[in-house]
């Protein structure tokens, strides 16, 4: 009588190879995957939020100068305007000066001289040189590459106004001097920051010296490298 042979089953298992191959498509514990977290960004348009300032990093709000201490906005306005929300001072949205504005909505949003994309933060200085502020507080130290643009949102009255990025309110890492419609500056800068140093985006009323039409745009995000 044939004996039935085993040597099969001795060296060939289907459902161990299965398992085996199952493992080697698991991560492993220390394996690249886990060994590299994701980068952490900031955007400034993305994470703006009308209900609290600060919120979170981010701050909104006016200096009397450049350097001086940051006033924070308390007032909101989201109803004179469909679709855009604003922290100020005082009074209304687009009326009184200085503020910061978001567009909520996914459309460009057109008022009587300047329209305000959603894709950018709409701020203006104040009739006093009032420099509109969004300041960034690094949550942790490390280094973090900063990118974004700036840009005139007023077609009838030119926009003049000078945009700065400063860091610890005493170090200018960038300048623009913005005399134009829809011609957006772009701007990028490696800094090595610490666990509460501040970055300002600033804008003020430029070489005219008027806050007349000094509608302008700015976006910039904020990411860490290490």
């Amino acid at each position: 009588m044939k004996t039935k042979s085993t040597s099969r089953s001795a060296f060939f298992n289907p459902r161990a190879l299965i398992g085996f191959v199952v493992l080697l498509l698991i991560p492993q514990a220390g394996s690249a995957q886990t060994q590299n977290p994701a980068k952490v960004d900031y955007n400034a348009v993305r994470d703006f939020s009308i209900v609290s300032n600060p919120n979170g990093v981010w701050s909104y709000g006016w200096l009397a100068s450049l350097g001086s201490p940051l006033n924070y906005y308390t007032v909101t306005d989201t109803t004179s305007v469909p679709g855009i929300s604003a922290w100020l001072e005082s009074g209304t949205y687009s009326i009184n000066p200085p503020y910061v504005a978001h567009n909520d909505t996914g459309n460009v949003i057109c008022l009587v001289t300047f329209c305000v994309p959603p894709t950018y933060l709409h701020v203006h200085p104040g009739p006093n040189n009032e420099v509109t502020v969004v300041r960034w507080t690094a949550p942790m130290s490390g280094d973090f590459y900063v990118q974004g643009a700036v840009v005139g949102l007023d077609n009838v009255v030119i926009t003049t106004t000078t945009f700065y990025a400063v860091l610890n309110s005493t170090e200018h890492v960038f300048r623009a001097t913005i005399n134009s419609y829809n011609s957006p500056v772009s701007f990028h800068r490696l800094l090595t920051m610490s666990a509460g140093d501040t970055l300002d985006f600033a804008v003020d009323f430029g070489q005219n010296g008027n806050y007349g039409g000094d509608s302008t745009g700015i976006q910039f995000k904020v990411t860490r490298i290490k």
